[in-house]
Order: C-alpha cells, then sequence, then structure tokens
C-alpha cells in the first residue's frame, strides 16, 4: 500500500485591493488593533484579532517598535498590554532589529499575574535574549508552578520554553567556543 503525505501549509492572500489602514499612521493603526483585540477567555483559548492590521503595523519594523511603546508606557489595562506586546512580537518576527532596546518599558511586565501578559513576555525575550529578562522568566516559572491554573491555557509552556532558550543560547556561548585556547 503506498501512503501519499500531505503537508499542511498557512498562508495568507493580499487583497489587490487597498485597505482601509493604508491611510492610517503606525500610531492610529495600532490604537485601531488595541480597541478591537480580544483576549483569551473560559471559550477560547487564543486572542482575536485583525490578522490584516497586525501584518501591516509589523511591515513597519522599526517605524511601528515607537507607537506600540508609547502605548506601553501609558496603559495598565491588560488587554491594552497584551495586544501591544503581541505586535512587539510580530514586529521582531517580521525583522526588526533592536527591539530588545525596549526592555526598561516592557520590563514593568515583569510581575505581572496576567498569564496573557507572562505568555507574550516570555515570547519576546525568547528572541531578543536581552538577558535582564532571565530573571523574572525564572520568578513567572516558579510563581505559577507554586499555583497552576491550565484554563485558558498554561503560560508555563511558552514561559519555560522561553528559558530553555536562554539556557540553550547560553551552552552555545560557553567560555570554550569563544576561546577554543580554553578547550580541554
Amino acid at each position: 500500500m503506498h501512503i501519499q503525505p500531505v503537508v499542511f501549509k498557512n498562508f495568507y492572500t493580499m487583497s489587490a485591493r487597498p485597505s482601509a489602514y493604508d491611510k492610517q499612521e503606525p500610531r492610529e493603526m495600532v490604537r485601531t488593533f488595541s480597541k478591537s483585540f480580544v483576549l483569551p477567555d473560559e471559550r477560547v483559548n487564543h486572542a482575536l484579532f485583525d490578522e490584516n492590521l497586525a501584518q501591516k503595523i509589523a511591515s513597519y519594523k522599526e517605524q511601528a517598535v515607537s507607537p506600540v511603546i508609547d502605548m506601553l508606557k501609558d496603559t495598565d489595562n491588560e488587554k491594552d498590554i497584551t495586544a501591544g506586546l503581541f505586535l512587539l512580537n510580530r514586529i521582531i518576527d517580521a525583522g526588526a532589529k533592536n527591539v530588545g532596546d525596549t526592555y526598561p518599558v516592557i520590563s514593568r511586565f515583569n510581575y505581572s499575574k496576567s498569564h496573557n501578559v507572562q505568555v507574550m513576555l516570555a515570547g519576546i525575550y525568547r528572541k531578543t535574549l536581552v538577558p535582564d529578562g532571565f530573571g523574572p522568566l525564572v520568578t513567572m516559572f516558579l510563581k505559577n508552578s507554586q499555583n497552576p491554573v491550565q484554563i485558558p491555557f498554561d503560560p508555563n509552556e511558552e514561559v519555560g520554553g522561553a528559558i530553555l532558550e536562554y539556557l540553550r543560547n547560553q551552552a552555545s556561548t560557553s567560555v570554550y567556543e569563544k576561546n577554543p585556547a580554553n578547550t580541554l
């Protein structure tokens, strides 16, 4: 019997017609995105958002970082924080450089009890490997382990993955690899 493999690919189709966002500045798009962002709940374990708008904002790369950071500086609302951190994740994925420099602003959320915020921070720290992000990740992991809550999802999956990425990166840049003369 011959079995044919099946490959699933995620793809996006781009519309040839201009979108409503083409006339907006990145700052306005960030506000619009934040208003439309819906947090996970007991029924849905993922955020709901406008994918086209998220792609459009991320396509601005470095130009989009400042409006997102400005929004994060001025908010204490879990929904807006999660939306802003989500956009930073997408901006990193789009190839923006030096997003790790935003650590002084996003670090104020390091000890948030919100699992949504923790997951987004862990994603950013995993990608940027900001040295100061490791301690807060370990603290998040330990606190979540002491009081496990898995509804609507378990944040320690992402937090633990980020910690492992830090450890993997540290192991790959050991003193022996930096200075071959120190080999045994």
